[in-house]
């Protein structure tokens, strides 16, 4: 009788659980056209009141994500007015060239983001970076260039030493540390700080914020951390998050898109994500200034049939509170937690559909917005 009563009461929490979520899910339209007027209106809802928003991939090779975040950046520019998207790509050099060409490849190469590249050229959206990690040919070339220009204005000039080790470790990015030795590294680190004290340099914001990038990058690339990223990439969200702010407070009147990856814009400071999550930094510098939408393919590698048909028939997984797996749905997380908040902590599987630290998480408290992608596609070149 007692193991009875337990069952109905388990079956009875997890239909509580389905309804409270079900009231929160939207389906979607096809890639090629994939936000209804349902959905419009929530997006209208919250970037009515945050001006930035983040899109996330859950990979990097997932072409199904850039074509499904490409559609929201769309509405954005043509309904809310945003001319200005800032790329998970080299800070220093997306300052000065506001090209596709010093963004990763996956997104300037790829064909599911072609269009999306047309379309910014078209309505004049300017292209801007973020990422401490410091890697194109524009940086390589003017990186040294433009800061000795800097100094020149004072009578001064860049050290040699400095400008040949910060072209090594900006061309050979992680490998650097096989090729610097300590002496060197502190060198640059020392000299960087010299330089943020010079009072030309001391004067101009933006060459603070260059160089202060700059140091984390040596950090970064030199750092011992062989068996974990965990070290480095909490230096790197963190100086990513103080870069995107740097755009946004000296761009005031610019409202921006973000785009990256999931792991990057969660808002959570989770013990899974702890310290090293840019959303999370991010919003602390900004409170309650930022929408968080991830994009997430349920049909794609690593992921097998099997497994997703599994997962869609367990309550423990997030795919349970879909109608279907092969469909483009929009969970409205946000409005979901705020009218039930016992949910925000609740753990669901999301078969790393969206690529978080672990698969088993808090979902949906990381983001405001979930987008499942029924049928991913893999990034595609011409």
């Amino acid at each position: 009788m007692g193991k009875t009563v337990l069952l109905l009461l388990l079956f009875f929490s997890y239909q509580i659980t389905n309804s409270q979520i079900d009231a929160g899910i939207f389906e979607l339209n096809s890639l090629n056209k994939l936000l209804t007027e349902e959905v419009k209106k929530i997006i209208n809802n919250n970037v009515s009141k945050n001006e930035t928003v983040f899109l996330g991939e859950a990979v990097h090779y997932s072409g199904s994500d850039f074509l499904a975040k490409a559609e929201f950046v769309k509405y954005l520019v043509i309904e809310h007015g945003y001319k200005d998207i800032a790329f998970e790509s080299d800070f220093f050099a997306l300052l000065f060239d506001h090209d596709k060409q010093n963004l990763y490849r996956m997104w300037s190469k790829s064909s599911q983001c072609k269009e999306l590249f047309d379309f910014l050229k078209k309505k004049e959206v300017t292209i801007w970076g973020f990422d401490n990690r410091i890697y194109s040919d524009y940086s390589y070339i003017n990186f040294t260039k433009k800061l000795d220009q800097e100094l020149r204005k004072g009578n001064s000039r860049l050290n040699e030493d400095y400008e040949r080790l910060a072209k090594t470790l900006i061309r050979n990015q992680y490998n650097s540390r096989r090729l610097i030795t300590k002496q060197e590294i502190k060198f640059l680190v020392d000299y960087t700080d010299q330089l943020l004290n010079d009072h030309l340099i001391y004067s101009n914001v933006l060459w603070v914020q260059i160089l202060k990038s700059f140091k984390s990058a040596i950090t970064l690339y030199t750092l011992n951390d062989i068996y974990s990223d965990k070290k480095r990439i909490a230096l790197r969200d963190k100086q990513m998050a103080k870069n995107l702010d740097f755009l946004i407070q000296h761009n005031a009147h610019n409202k921006f898109i973000v785009w990256l990856a999931n792991g990057h814009m969660s808002k959570s400071n989770d013990k899974i994500m702890r310290e090293q999550t840019m959303g999370y930094h991010f919003r602390q510098l900004n409170p309650n200034s930022s929408y968080h939408i991830a994009v997430g393919s349920i049909h794609l590698a690593p992921r097998t049939k099997e497994k997703i048909t599994k997962a869609e028939e367990s309550d423990k997984s997030i795919l349970f509170a879909l109608p279907s797996v092969n469909k483009n749905y929009f969970i409205d997380s946000k409005k979901i937690i705020k009218n039930n908040p016992e949910l925000n902590n609740k753990v669901f599987n999301d078969l790393s559909i969206f690529n978080l630290e672990s698969s088993k998480t808090q979902i949906l408290s990381h983001f405001d917005a979930l987008v499942f992608i029924g049928c991913g596609e893999e990034v595609k070149y011409d």
